[in-house]
């Protein structure tokens, strides 16, 4: 059994019972604690009531101390709202929200230099509420359950500055918030013109990734545009993806819809560099050598030193 509302095995609908009775206490401060929603956290932890339970009920604490509630009226920095690319573009054939993430143009650097990580992080949690809400608002529209979301990451540009380790870090915490907050949200995500470089940039994210994450990735080849219209509708899919959809203005991109970045001027930055910790450092006098010896997982590794 899926574990879904409709799909339920009689452990299932024991633990989902139970599982209610003991978390009632916070309920009434979560926002549509129907089955739907609670059945998202047990099948998140395999249906282990205990896990399940500590995994709710830090949400919750989560909630409270990030004002999750108030967050969608919130209005990042102006720099962030200029340059944080991606977006919220049409419906996939089942009428789940459409999220895209444009990773060339983004300029990590810049944004870190220009704004604080607690900034960012607070922007995509905005964005998961966002998504949430046109989920419950398509529900309505469609007269069925809606609790997913299918997003598009463009790769193209996908290069060496999009490995900086403070951008990595930073990404890895909206994934581990994102995991830990938003479990069972994710339908499937479509990697699309990805280059080489990109099983580099995949192994440095994954570690962050639950398992069930990690499955629902696919990566797409040069058939890509045509994979896509399996899923979307052609006039839910910009023209720059494959679709028919444009702005109102005739444009391919959709950038009303979808940011997306670019290079951040200097007049933005409000720090000169950003604070980075190493495992291991070691100075090194001139004219002398170090040796240093490290295991390569897999082929294609990339080494980087500064």
């Amino acid at each position: 059994m899926s574990g879904r509302v409709g799909d339920l095995s009689p452990k299932q609908k024991e633990a989902l019972a139970k599982f209610r009775e003991n978390v009632q206490d916070v309920l009434p401060t979560l926002p549509n604690p129907d089955d739907y929603f609670l059945l998202r956290w047990l099948r998140a932890r395999n249906f282990d009531l205990q896990k399940s339970e500590a995994m709710l009920r830090k949400h919750v604490e989560f909630r409270k101390q990030k004002d999750i509630d108030n967050i969608t009226s919130w209005q990042p920095p102006e720099v962030v709202q200029q340059y944080l690319s991606g977006g919220m573009c049409g419906y996939d054939l089942d009428g789940c929200p459409i999220w895209y993430d444009i990773i060339g143009p983004l300029d990590a650097k810049g944004l870190l230099l220009s704004a604080t990580k607690q900034d960012l992080l607070k922007t995509k949690m905005r964005d998961c509420e966002r998504l949430l809400q046109e989920c419950a608002c398509q529900t309505k529209k469609m007269g069925k359950k809606v609790e997913t979301v299918t997003l598009i990451y463009d790769c193209e540009g996908l290069g060496l500055k999009h490995l900086w380790k403070p951008a990595v870090e930073a990404y890895g915490e909206f994934l581990c918030m994102f995991e830990e907050n938003y479990p069972e949200t994710l339908k499937r995500l479509f990697v699309v013109k990805a280059p080489k470089l990109f099983p580099v940039a995949y192994n440095l994210i994954k570690p962050f990734l639950s398992e069930d994450t990690r499955k629902k990735i696919m990566v797409l080849g040069a058939n890509w545009k045509e994979v896509l219209l399996k899923y979307i509708s052609p006039d839910q899919l910009p023209v720059e993806y494959g679709g028919t959809m444009t702005d109102p203005d005739g444009n391919p991109k959709c950038k009303s819809k979808i940011n997306y970045g670019g290079d951040i001027p200097k007049k933005y930055y409000v720090r000169d560099q950003v604070k980075q910790q190493y495992e291991h450092s070691v100075q090194i006098s001139r004219g002398s050598s170090h040796q240093v010896e490290y295991e390569i997982l897999f082929p294609g590794c990339v080494l980087r030193w500064q």
